[in-house]
């Protein structure tokens, strides 16, 4: 097999004479210092180098606070544990017991208990009429026999 090829095609056809011509001379670019951008990069890299620094004394600061701290809280800690076991060494009732019988208190007997001869109308005792017409107070009558 053989292919054919087609001639190429121009789409537009060149003039024979064109005035103006498609290139033109450039003149030749100014030189510049390399001082300026050596000045910047410079100053971008001992930008970074005082920062780096700066930031790495921040955080040792921060660290050395933070160890006190730390150290403070242990120590507080400590306290808090110590005042916790004196708190439990004093509310043993042995403890207790030993010192009110150094204080002269005595032991408490057997349990006994009163009964009052006379009703009060807090026992659910009914008032005389004069009595209870005299008061003027609606809690007196409850708390005493007396006007």
């Amino acid at each position: 097999m053989s292919a054919v090829t087609a001639p190429l095609r121009r789409s537009a056809p060149l003039p024979a004479d064109d005035p103006t011509p498609h290139l033109r001379v450039v003149a030749s670019p100014r030189r510049r210092h390399p001082l300026a951008y050596l000045l910047l990069v410079v100053g971008t890299i001992a930008a970074g180098v005082f920062g780096s620094v700066t930031l790495n004394a921040l955080a040792t600061g921060a660290a050395v606070e933070a160890r006190e701290l730390e150290a403070h809280v242990i120590e507080a800690e400590r306290r808090y544990a110590q005042l916790v076991a004196d708190v439990a060494a004093l509310e043993d009732p042995a403890r207790i017991r030993q010192a009110a019988l150094e204080l002269g208190l005595e032991p408490a007997g057997p349990g006994r208990h009163l009964e009052l001869a006379r009703n009060l109308p807090a026992d659910g005792a009914v008032l005389g009429g004069e009595v209870a017409e005299r008061t003027t107070d609606p809690l007196k009558p409850l708390l005493s026999l007396e006007p």
